[in-house]
């Protein structure tokens, strides 16, 4: 793996944490199709340090991620133990792996289909 392709990974499920929902679902589906197109051995690199240099709100997150790796790196909420109702945001993934991963922060949002094998994503439990 090289850096750019960790740090997009890290940054799919924080995208909603650092810019508005509009923004986070077009950052997703753009470090989606590079996530896919580096699977297929096509050099992205150049294309996501764009990407991530085009919205200042990640460009900061990913500077600051790489000048201080000793930050724990967290998910946007870990509940305490017997902790059910802390977090309105519902974690859902691809069912085959990590290759979407989604919050819901509204019952209202309709479950998204994974880009990859464009099936629902399941909830992950716990969180």
């Amino acid at each position: 793996m090289t850096v750019p392709i960790d740090l997009a990974r890290e940054l799919l499920p924080r995208l909603g944490l650092l810019v508005n929902h509009a923004e986070a679902t077009r950052l997703n589906d753009a470090i989606e199709q590079l996530l896919r197109e580096h699977d297929n051995g096509v050099d992205v690199d150049t294309r996501l340090v764009e990407l991530f240099s085009s919205v200042p709100e990640i460009q900061r997150y990913v500077a600051n991620t790489l000048t201080d790796p000793h930050i724990p790196q967290k998910t946007p909420y870990e509940p305490l133990a017997g902790d059910r109702a802390g977090s309105s945001l519902q974690r859902y993934e691809c069912p085959y792996g990590p290759h979407t991963t989604w919050f819901r922060t509204s019952l209202s949002q309709e479950i998204p289909l994974c880009a990859e094998h464009q099936i629902p994503l399941r909830l992950v439990p716990g969180r």
